[in-house]
């Protein structure tokens, strides 16, 4: 199975993964945000790396997720 029919598989099934989907897609619409501005300061810096961060735990979460669901498949 292709991975975006998991993924959606996955949203429509699964609510953690949903939740996890959503908060993701919310941090990048932040992360767009900071990166439009041209003069950021120290604490919008550290805020534009704990989101990145972030967005790297979360798609790290949603990859296990389809992990498993491809083992469980077989």
């Amino acid at each position: 199975m292709q991975e975006q029919k998991i993924k959606e598989t996955l949203i429509e099934k699964d609510s953690e993964f949903k939740m996890l989907v959503v908060k993701h897609q919310e941090l990048e619409e932040k992360l767009q945000q900071f990166l439009q501005r041209k003069q950021k300061s120290e604490d919008e810096r550290v805020a534009e790396k704990n989101i990145k961060k972030e967005k790297l735990r979360l798609k790290d979460a949603m990859q296990k997720r389809i992990d498993a669901f491809r083992k469980q498949q077989g």
